[in-house]
């Protein structure tokens, strides 16, 4: 980004206490002096001594008048370095979009990038130029100010205060260049001539008196011109205000032939604009600015890249954007051929201008004097950092942003959710509620289709009658059949809307049987066993066996018999559910445990665990069924809070099935949010910390708690773990009954409804009768792994091992094999990952010799689907220009947010004058001991000689 010439001058320097002239006198005089002495020494020493000691003496003096001189070599480096301006043109696909017609808009991007224009297209040129002339004004009176106040160099202050200055007179020749136009309505000259009234003020005057004066460096004579300076940037801010006003009036005034000319731009797409505008630059500004400065042109989305500008700067940001598009392009095309091995590009499905912004910073080598962003400033990075932060460290660089499009929403239909259960019973009523936004399509009627399999079987009308619509849409629907039920619900496409790819969302309900059997066992009937009983009881879905030891024994159906727990996993096995409260180990054998394990790892059977204060777990260390808990004891056993505790539910557990107590999302947060505020929990077990298999639902946090996220992760009041082909789910608290407050049983019976449905929803998935298969969701975002479990067994029920497996995935257009893996710990169970799916909805089944023998009398092989989501593009779910955004990055840096038009005005400002900087170095030529030895080896030698001859 920078450009450096350097250039090297050599010199000696002398920089002693003596003159050059006063050394060669000293010098001069000394030998003479010792001349003359010699020279009445002559007869005594010998002519020829005489001779000799005056050469010794001539050259100590020399060498002493030659160190007070102090000679160095002195090299002066100068390097001049060119200021740079960086233009940062945005190439994202949502720069391909067309804005809706804007006269003004059009008219203005139409006048910045013509070499001649119409008058009334000049006015309104220099209408945004006076703006900009005097944004730039104000930002520069405000840098005085402000290093004034930091006692800042005079320098750096008076350069800021002469940038003002210069900014408000091309005010005044914008603004004259106005009240010169004949294409300017009444009120606009009226405005334009209050406004340069305003410009000849005594205030500005007085200020332009202080800067030639400083500019001519002399001290300015009046008194008190620093504590003025706050006043004048009041009246500079509401001259800002005038000319923002006056450029509306002109805007407006447009003629009725400039817009007509103005249609075949309002039909360009964003990017069109940006480099129709880029190109005129080039021929026009740009040419003179690289006369004395840089300008570095660069394109980003996703990521920045540099653009060529030897030959075409143009056609090189188009190539940048066909780039981009071709990113996207080979995207699709892996998630078509479903390629395992190569991960999916970046494509330019979202904008980061946080990356654009951190490139300028970290290519600025102190060179960079402006920064020009041309953008719809649609930052939908969703990992990257806040611009708005990236921005606040760009001190000293303004960068000024020239929008691009419209901030108003493109017209469009986008179905933004579908929420509906994952998991019903045969027969149940369930409710689909599917959340539709329509933008710009006032007036018209959206159809809404509810397909199954492709077939619709509802749909609903849905007025438009607004700009802006968000409707919540429901269906209800009863669910007869038993397994896997795929729905969609879909946007009739209307007429010129801005993509079909948000139209459309699929799920799928598992649908099991309207029976469920069910163990329900305590030693005292607390408030949870009674609530529970009563409201199984009046389920005619649930088949229940209850077990209660106190005050009296209590067994019904199977447990009448033997009024006992079973022994054998075939009595276990009678059950789908298994919920024991607060029971003591003596109560439950050891048999009985060890076969209740074996229940859950081999039938896929589900024990439900409620805590208490006599017995549950703590009574069952060291026993087998510690072993399948999904907790252990808290380190310390603390009293209860005062406040108590609130539910907290988990990230996982927000969007888990078990716990949609509503009928949809919005509303089950709100029913959680109702019960944490009027009924907190007060007691839990001490037995809450989740163990690394656990998966916690809902957490117990103190209501008082400072640090909520490390009491979240320690207190478990909701948590599973699998245990084989099970799973064990435990409450550290009898107290969900609490659902209750204030609700009647609503809450409570659609909490343990949802529960216990996607308790058993994993061992009654499609399948036959020996062979059993499952994925562990029905639905996918694009390259998220899917995990397919299957399950053999023979005609006993029992676990069966077989090698030579593997599962066969068939779309409408692609079909493929992949190898089973036995399971480690898990007799008879299968698994594998199906990794980078395109989207589609796809069709497994398993295969195999062992596969094919078990299902010989089946009609219907064992089979499973899911869907996988197509990911539509962050880019164009909302393609407003944030204008919002640019003012801020804009504030932060000192920059301005300008028209297209206003940008040869921000480069006539900027100072591009070159960075100069010299770097002397100097090297002593007289600081060496030679010179000593040479001064005291003559003197030396003459005493030596003296001595030798007897001379005085």
């Amino acid at each position: 980004m920078t450009s450096t010439t350097t250039e090297n001058f050599e010199h000696l320097a002398l920089d002693g206490p003596v003159s050059l002239s006063s050394a060669v006198g000293i010098g001069l005089a000394l030998a003479i002096l010792f001349a003359a002495l010699l020279w009445k020494e002559r007869g005594i020493v010998g002519a020829g001594r005489a001779t000799l000691f005056w050469i010794l003496r001539t050259t100590a003096i020399a060498m002493v008048i030659w160190m007070l001189l102090a000679p160095s070599n002195v090299r002066t480096e100068t390097a001049t370095t060119r200021r740079t301006v960086a233009v940062l043109a945005d190439v994202s696909s949502s720069m391909a979009t067309i804005d809706a017609p804007d006269n003004i808009d059009d008219a203005r991007w139409m006048a910045a990038s013509k070499t001649s224009v119409s008058e009334s297209a000049s006015a309104l040129t220099s209408a945004d130029q006076a703006m900009a002339a005097a944004g730039l004004g104000h930002r520069s009176l405000e840098a005085a100010i402000s290093d004034l106040a930091g006692h800042e160099a005079e320098g750096r202050i008076q350069k800021s205060m002469l940038t003002a200055e210069r900014a408000f007179e091309r005010v005044r020749q914008h603004v004259q260049h106005l009240q010169n136009s004949t294409d300017v309505p009444a009120a606009a000259l009226s405005l334009a001539s209050r406004v340069q009234t305003s410009l000849q003020s005594a205030e500005l005057a007085e200020f332009s008196e202080l800067c030639r004066i400083l500019e001519s460096r002399r001290s300015p004579a009046q008194a008190g011109w620093r504590e003025s300076l706050p006043d004048l940037l009041h009246r500079v801010g509401s001259l800002r205000r005038s000319l923002s006003e006056l450029a509306r009036l002109v805007a407006e005034s447009q003629p009725a032939s400039a817009l007509a000319t103005n249609q075949k731009t309002s039909s360009e797409s964003r990017l069109s604009r940006v480099v129709r505008l880029t190109e005129h630059l080039y021929q026009t500004a740009f040419t003179q600015l690289t006369e004395t400065a840089n300008v570095q042109l660069a394109s980003f989305a996703a990521t920045i890249g540099p653009v060529a500008t030897d030959s075409d700067p143009a056609a090189s940001l188009r190539a940048a954007h066909q780039f981009e598009a071709g990113l996207a392009a080979d995207n699709r095309r892996e998630n078509q051929t479903g390629s395992d091995s190569n991960p999916a590009p970046r494509t330019m499905s979202t904008t980061d201008i946080s990356q654009a912004l951190n490139a300028v910073q970290r290519d600025d080598e102190g060179s960079l004097a402006a920064v020009i962003l041309l953008s719809d400033m649609s930052h939908n990075q969703p990992d990257a950092e806040s611009p708005v932060q990236m921005a606040a460290r760009l001190s000293g660089v303004p960068v000024h942003v020239v929008p691009v499009g419209s901030s108003r929403y493109v017209r469009d239909i986008a179905l933004k959710s579908v929420d509906a259960p994952a998991v019903a019973m045969r027969n149940d009523d369930i409710v689909i509620e599917a959340h539709l936004q329509a933008y710009e399509c006032e007036g018209e009627v959206c159809v809404l289709q509810l397909l199954q399999d492709g077939e619709v079987i509802d749909f609903r009308e849905v007025p438009l009658d607004s700009g802006y619509v968000n409707r919540a849409v429901r269906f209800e629907r009863q669910m007869p059949t038993i397994g896997n039920q795929t729905f969609q619900v879909a946007v009739v496409p209307v007429e010129g809307e801005l993509t079909e790819d948000n139209n459309y969302d699929d799920f799928e309900v598992n649908v099991t049987r309207s029976d469920i059997k069910l163990l329900l066992s305590d030693e005292l009937p607390r408030w949870e066993y009674r609530y529970l009983a009563q409201l199984f009881r009046r389920d005619n879905k649930i088949e229940c066996d209850e077990l209660l030891f106190q005050p009296r024994m209590i067994a019904t159906g199977r447990r009448q018999e033997s009024q006992s727990f079973p022994l054998t996993t075939d009595d276990w096995d009678q059950y789908d559910v298994v919920i024991l409260g607060d029971l003591s180990s003596s109560r439950l054998a050891a048999e009985s445990q060890e076969s209740l394990i074996d229940y859950l790892r081999n039938r896929g059977g589900t024990l439900i665990l409620i805590a208490g204060h006599e017995g549950m777990p703590h009574s069952f260390q060291s026993h087998p069924l510690e072993d399948v808990l999904p907790v252990s004891s808290a380190a310390s056993s603390a009293a209860s809070p005062t406040a108590g505790y609130a539910f907290r539910v988990t990230p996982e557990g927000l969007g888990h099935h078990a716990l949609m107590i509503a009928e949809t999302e919005d509303a089950t947060r709100t029913s959680w949010d109702f019960i944490n505020r009027f009924c907190p929990l007060h007691e839990i077990s001490t037995w809450r910390v989740p163990r690394p298999t656990a998966h916690t639902l809902i957490s117990a946090v103190p209501r008082d708690s400072i640090d909520v996220e490390a009491d979240s992760a320690e207190n478990a009041f909701l948590c599973w773990q699998p245990v084989g082909r099970g799973r064990v789910i435990y409450l550290s608290g009898p107290d969900t009954f609490r659902l209750r407050f204030l609700r009647g049983d609503r809450l409570h019976y659609r909490f343990w409804g949802q529960l216990i449905r996607w308790a058993i929803a994993s061992d009654l998935t499609t399948g036959t009768r020996f062979v059993r298969i499952r994925t562990d969701k029905s639905s996918y975002d694009t390259h998220e792994d899917v995990h397919v479990t299957v399950r053999l067994s023979d005609a006993d029920g029992n676990p069966l091992s077989a090698e030579g497996l593997a599962v066969r995935i068939t779309s409408t257009d692609s079909a493929r094999e992949v190898s089973l893996t036995p399971a480690d710990d898990t007799a008879g169970e299968f698994h594998t990952t199906l990794t980078t799916m395109p989207a589609g909805i796809y069709r497994v089944e398993p295969i195999g010799t062992v596969v094919k023998e078990l299902q010989r009398d089946e009609t219907e092989p064992a089979s499973v689907s899911f869907t996988v989501q197509a990911n539509v593009p962050m880019e164009m779910v909302d393609t407003r220009c944030d204008r919002v955004l640019a003012q801020q990055i804009a504030e932060l840096t000192g920059g301005l947010v300008v028209s297209p038009a206003a940008i040869t005005e921000i480069l006539a400002l900027t100072d591009l004058e070159p960075i100069v900087t010299e770097k002397i170095e100097t090297r002593p030529l007289w600081l060496e001991w030679k010179y000593l030895w040479i001064v005291f080896g003559c003197l030396q030698t003459e005493w030596m000689i003296r001595k030798w001859k007897g001379l005085s």
